[in-house]
């Protein structure tokens, strides 16, 4: 995996190469990323962006479950093995949109925004994304 440091405006603006991050192979389309989540608009394949919206409804169906699983569990808890059984049921679901949220951290790659100047670090490209972004000026 390589590292690339790009400006922060054709990162947002989507105008970085059609070069997947990932694979390196042609890209079919901008995906955002980034804390706010949209402050770049990275290239993936029409596969990985599959794969990251996927990942996303994981993580937000774990935690949306997990409340309606403890409160089911507090209803019914007149039977015994209904309130443990609906905690048990919660934390799953939390532990499965954690899962969620490591998986999508590790399918896109790790993305530094320097507002200072104006630039994005990407680290965990492919190196043919990188190479892309050299020759295209960075």
């Amino acid at each position: 995996m390589a590292r690339v440091e790009v400006e922060l405006e054709r990162a947002r603006d989507r105008r970085l190469p059609l070069v997947s991050v990932r694979s390196g192979r042609r890209a079919d389309g901008y995906a955002p990323a980034g804390r706010p989540l949209g402050a770049v608009q990275l290239p993936l394949t029409q596969a990985e962006f599959d794969e990251l919206l996927r990942l996303r409804s994981r993580q937000r169906s774990g935690l949306r479950l997990a409340p309606v699983f403890v409160l089911a569990g507090v209803a019914l808890s007149r039977y015994p093995a209904l309130l443990p059984l609906g905690l048990v049921t919660a934390f799953v679901s939390l532990l499965l949109a954690a899962v969620a949220t490591f998986a999508i951290r590790r399918h896109l790659p790790s993305v530094s925004i320097d507002a200072g100047s104006a630039r994005v670090t990407l680290r965990r490209v492919d190196p043919h994304f990188a190479e892309v972004v050299h020759r295209a000026g960075g």
